[in-house]
């Protein structure tokens, strides 16, 4: 797992005895380009500060609450400066216990839109000057085409390059306290995923290895007026050393917008559409996660003291069927350090005899292990972009899966279970958007 504290390290440096009083100036220096290249001159670029980090209760996504704080004018070149103050970056406050505390703010800013292409930066920065990753469209050249067995194939560019640090910073390092060898820390390596979107709600989404993405049927069920895009995002951290002059550092998140484009419905029905479910959330008498409705809802915790939710969800459906397909949308289990690894699937004609119907395995990217390369801003950042639903990719608290099933005898129940990646034990089952069954 990648470390937790990573983007609070410049918080360190600046307590170890950077002084800095509330009312000094700071400056961000930045660039602006079209899609092209082009500079983007003679442009208002508006800056909005939220607070950095609010802890809210697992797994809901509590979105960032921005608010407008500046602007900056892009000259000729595109080139812009952003004038701050020290103490709208990091502020020093008393908590009714009689400690200090430290609270971070991040700032964010949205290029201009060009053909529904835009890129978004989110940024803290503290200490002193610092320059800023180029906000840049990206040129998805997003199309849909037709596929293999007439589905619908998604095709899209090569993504950009994660920014490199300018001459005047460096990657975040720290020292080997053996050899004394400089260990950076390069960032994230952006990744594209794919979303099917159904107004602000995301129907699917996947993290792919390249393109065309082909969309099977049972990904669109019987949603309509669907919409496809990619998203992409890269995280890092800039540390600043002028000679003479403050230390500075500065973390980002930046991510990627294409286009979005129509994406034809399929008009499959699933047969769990209107099933009953167990358990039900306090005063819920219609299963939330069987109605073809796309809000996150959250599992009836079985304790609050100590914090426990269900191991099993049960479905009964309408009538007997022989599911052959199972399709999971944003499914939260566990934690963030030991994330769901995979799904068993129980039939019963019954409800006391239970047969295996499959498995599903949670997915993983091609030559990268994503469990253990995740930064936490991917997390505690993935609504920062104004524009769009949440870009939530990690592992725990926002899962999409699908897989095949099989049975001999027609079913009446079915119920979900699964297991963790570094465990045995049953593992919690905490959120989730829709379950789908198929036959």
């Amino acid at each position: 797992m990648r470390p937790s504290l990573r983007h609070l390290l410049p918080l360190a440096a600046l307590l170890a005895g950077c002084t800095l009083y509330p009312e000094d100036p700071l400056f961000a220096y930045g660039q602006v380009s079209r899609a092209d290249g082009t500079p983007v001159s003679d442009a208002t670029l508006s800056f909005e500060r939220a607070l950095s980090y609010r802890p809210g209760p697992y797994p809901t996504l509590i979105p960032p609450e921005f608010s407008p704080h500046a602007t900056a004018t892009t000259r000729a070149e595109g080139a812009y400066t952003l004038e701050l103050l020290a103490g709208a970056t990091v502020e020093r406050v008393r908590t009714e216990e009689g400690y200090d505390d430290v609270r971070l703010y991040r700032f964010r800013a949205v290029s201009p839109v060009e053909e529904g292409r835009a890129a978004i930066l989110s940024f803290t920065l503290v200490g002193g000057d610092v320059e800023l990753p180029p906000l840049r469209p990206w040129v998805a050249d997003l199309s849909v085409g037709e596929g293999a067995e007439g589905r619908p194939a998604v095709s899209f560019a090569p993504l950009p390059l994660r920014p490199e640090p300018p001459p005047t910073g460096t990657w975040q390092y720290s020292t080997n306290p053996k050899t004394g060898e400089l260990i950076y820390d390069e960032g994230t390596v952006p990744h594209p995923v794919v979303q099917l979107i159904q107004g602000d709600a995301v129907l699917w989404q996947e993290e792919v290895s390249g393109s065309p993405w082909t969309v099977a049927p049972w990904l669109r069920e019987d949603f309509e007026a669907l919409e496809v895009m990619v998203r992409a995002q890269t995280t890092g951290d800039w540390t600043f050393e002028p000679l003479g002059g403050r230390f500075s550092a500065m973390g980002y998140r930046l991510e990627w917008r294409s286009e979005r484009l129509p994406m034809p419905g399929a008009g499959l029905r699933p047969v769990s559409r209107g099933a009953s479910c167990e358990p039900l959330p306090a005063g819920v008498t219609v299963c939330p996660w069987t109605d073809g409705q796309l809000a996150s809802v959250k599992l009836p915790p079985v304790s609050t003291q100590p914090e426990k939710w269900p191991e099993v969800l049960r479905l009964t459906l309408a009538a007997p069927a022989r599911p052959s397909r199972i399709v999971l949308r944003g499914l939260a289990a566990d934690d963030f350090h030991n994330p769901l690894k995979k799904l068993f699937v129980e039939g019963s004609e019954d409800g006391v005899r239970w047969v295996s119907l499959g498995e599903v395995v949670r997915p993983a990217l091609e030559g990268v292990n994503r469990a253990a390369y995740r930064d936490v801003r991917e997390v505690e950042w993935a609504g920062d972009n104004p524009l769009d639903p949440a870009l939530q990719v990690d592992l725990t608290s926002n899962l999409y899966l699908e897989g095949a099933l099989r049975t001999e005898v027609a079913v009446r129940h079915v119920r979900l279970r699964g297991v963790p990646a570094e465990s045995t034990r049953p593992i919690e089952l905490k959120a989730l958007r829709e379950v789908s069954l198929f036959e």
